[in-house]
């Protein structure tokens, strides 16, 4: 690495692990999202569980048991309800950072690339130059 580049390299790497951060960020949000909808999967579940005996052939403490029961999930799935959408809320905020940084990681890294290819012209004209002088002394010369 040339030491012109460094400072745009070490922006490179500086950007990448920003981004490398954010998209960790952005996968934990994600897992704690899919967490939350299992739980609120279990809890629909044991409402509709708790729900299916007909009133007619269950008995009063069974009926009771199930009053107490929806009394205690309905909380519970709201619960979830509001976390889940603060949540996705936080996670498109996060999303949105990402796919910010990935552009400007993207845009620094193609110009450092383009820059390291410039100089590596630069060089190889200046080689051939250098080559076709000697030749040319050489070719004079006899």
């Amino acid at each position: 690495m040339q030491a012109q580049f460094r400072p745009l390299h070490t922006l490179c790497e500086q950007e990448e692990k920003k981004l490398s951060q954010l998209g960790q960020q952005r996968t934990e949000t994600q897992q704690r999202i899919d967490h939350i909808q299992q739980q609120k999967d279990i809890i629909a579940q044991m409402q509709s569980q708790y729900g299916q005996y007909p009133s007619q052939t269950a008995n009063p403490l069974l009926l009771q048991n199930t009053a107490n029961m929806a009394q205690v999930l309905a909380p519970m799935q709201k619960k979830l309800t509001r976390q889940q959408i603060l949540l996705t809320q936080e996670h498109q905020r996060i999303d949105g950072m990402w796919r910010k940084q990935l552009g400007r990681q993207q845009g620094i890294k193609w110009l450092y690339q383009k820059k390291q290819t410039e100089h590596q012209t630069y060089l190889d004209k200046q080689e051939q130059k250098q080559l076709d002088d000697l030749a040319g002394r050489y070719a004079a010369a006899y």
